[in-house]
Order: structure tokens, then sequence, then C-alpha cells
């Protein structure tokens, strides 16, 4: 028989991958909706503009920072913190903080990982210091 914390496990991430689809196809279909208004408005000004010969243009990710910004937002956390914070609930709070949680196309794992990166810079730069572990979760605090 399977283990059930596998199962478990699995079928979480089912269901959380299956939910990011549902979302993105919707913002799929908007996108798609928004697309035929604006083809129409075109159409509108000059009926026999060709809409094949405008490229589309490459999105870039989403930046959730300024450059700098996460390391001064990580430092002030830490610095305000009673006690270690881990990298999972830093990167919960600014999160949180800037509202970046609720909004549709929010990319948690790639949040995550631009946090953990600006904390290895800052570790790297003698600022901070791992103090131990949260599960797989490293805790981090200023350095003394």
């Amino acid at each position: 028989m399977a283990e059930t914390h596998v199962l478990s496990a699995l079928t979480k991430k089912r269901a959380e991958v299956s939910g990011e689809i549902k979302q993105y196809e919707k913002l799929l279909k908007q996108s798609k909706l928004n697309l035929q208004s604006i083809d129409q408005t075109i159409h509108i000004f000059d009926d026999s503009y060709d809409l094949r010969t405008i490229k589309a243009k490459r999105v870039h990710k989403k930046r959730y920072f300024k450059t700098g910004e996460a390391k001064v937002l990580i430092l002030d956390m830490l610095r305000t913190a009673t006690e270690p914070l881990s990298t999972n609930a830093i990167g919960k709070k600014i999160a949180f903080n800037r509202g970046l949680d609720k909004k549709v196309n929010f990319d948690t794992n790639r949040f995550q990982k631009i946090i953990f990166a600006s904390l290895e810079r800052c570790e790297n730069n003698g600022l901070i210091e791992r103090v131990g572990k949260d599960g797989l979760a490293i805790v981090w605090q200023i350095k003394a």
C-alpha cells in the first residue's frame, strides 16, 4: 500500500496545480476578449487594416522589487523581529505587507526564490546568518 503522507502531499499538490490551471485559463480567456475588443476598435478606425502585420510583443516577467528593495525589506524585518525568522515566514510577511498574496497572477515559487537569493546575498555580505532550520526552511537572524 502506498504511503499515506506521500499520497496526501501529492493530492494537495495536484489540487494546487489544478487551481493554477483554472486561474490561467480564466486569465487567457479574458486576454482573448481584450484582444478581440482592440481588434474591433482598430477596424472602426481603418476597416482594411491587416492585423496580421502586428507582431506579438514579448512580455517581461513582473518585477516584485526595485533594485535593492528586497534586501532593505528583509533587513528591516529581521531587525525588528523578536526572534529569528524562516525563509518562508519572511517571504509570506513581505508578500502580505505588499498585498501580493491576493493578486491573481502572483507566483509564490518565483517570489520565494527571489527572497532566498536576497537572503543569500545578505549572508555573503556578512549582514545576516543562518541559525538553524524549521523543517526544510532556513532560519535567519541579523549577524551579531
